[in-house]
């Protein structure tokens, strides 16, 4: 069998894998969105016992006291939210996340009489049901062990955000160099897919591959790199190299996210 008839058997069961796995995920989303709806319907379940019986009290009555907050969070994406609840009034901008907030304006603040979303994520999950399933998965990032939160990687608040990821404007890397500085380089040879973002090869919030890969084996690479005469790739046949592993475990491009020893990507 030649080796392009194995890339096809191989490239035909990943197809067919991909189609039982987007099953699996589909029904999994239909029972987590059926739990997230009756969760929704019961905000009181994530207020503190010291908030209990508040009220909401608008955006206006929160910039009073957080001018400054109210300044940046009135032109994000999550300012413009608001849900009529019949028995509560409107939750909108900073109660959306926070709760209502008649308790703690009357206390003149203090600790206990809001919601933090960054002691707990499942404020978040009322409207982010998809990342919570994500969580799940067997490679993730710790945010449902407590290890981690939301706001650790988003900004919330900042204006300075790319629409729908409330992370840096200056790029959207930054929110994951904070942890992984040896990624960030300044590198020799810099690895292209960088400039296009972390989220080119990993999927952020969870995956079913190891590291958070996107897509397994040497499958990942071939999203970019694939030619009409595969398995040539750049100016030389991979066809045996793609046999020995990934591109990265074969202990040939050991430097993926940049190198400043070879063009390759070796790290000597």
């Amino acid at each position: 069998m030649g080796i392009k008839d194995q890339h096809f058997k191989i490239a035909r069961k990943a197809r067919l894998f991909s189609l039982f796995l987007l099953l699996g995920l589909g029904w999994m989303t239909f029972a987590l969105n059926g739990n997230a709806v009756a969760e929704v319907g019961s905000v009181d379940a994530l207020l503190p016992e010291s908030m209990k019986g508040a009220t909401f009290v608008g955006t206006e009555t929160c910039a009073t006291c957080h001018e400054k907050q109210y300044e940046e969070f009135r032109l994000s994406t999550h300012s413009r939210i608001a849900v009529e609840d019949e028995t509560e009034g409107v939750a909108q901008g900073c109660e959306m996340c926070h709760g209502p907030g008649s308790i703690h304006a009357e206390n003149g603040g203090g600790r206990g009489t809001m919601v933090n979303p960054r002691k707990n994520p499942e404020i978040c999950f009322t409207c982010h049901m998809d990342k919570k399933m994500e969580f799940r998965l067997p490679y993730r990032h710790p945010v449902l062990e407590g290890k981690m939160s939301c706001a650790d990687c988003h900004n919330l608040h900042g204006v300075d955000a790319r629409p729908w990821t409330a992370t840096s404007m200056e790029d959207a890397n930054e929110a994951c160099f904070k942890c992984h500085k040896d990624k960030r380089g300044p590198f020799v040879w810099e690895h292209q897919a960088l400039r296009d973002g972390c989220t080119t090869c990993h999927k952020v919030h969870g995956s079913i591959t190891d590291k958070m890969l996107v897509a397994r084996d040497a499958n990942l690479c071939l999203r970019c790199h694939i030619q009409s005469d595969f398995p040539f790739i750049g100016d030389r046949n991979h066809g045996t190299n793609l046999t020995q592993g990934t591109c990265w475990s074969a202990g040939c491009h050991t430097a993926i996210h940049g190198s400043s020893f070879d063009r390759h990507f070796r790290e000597e």
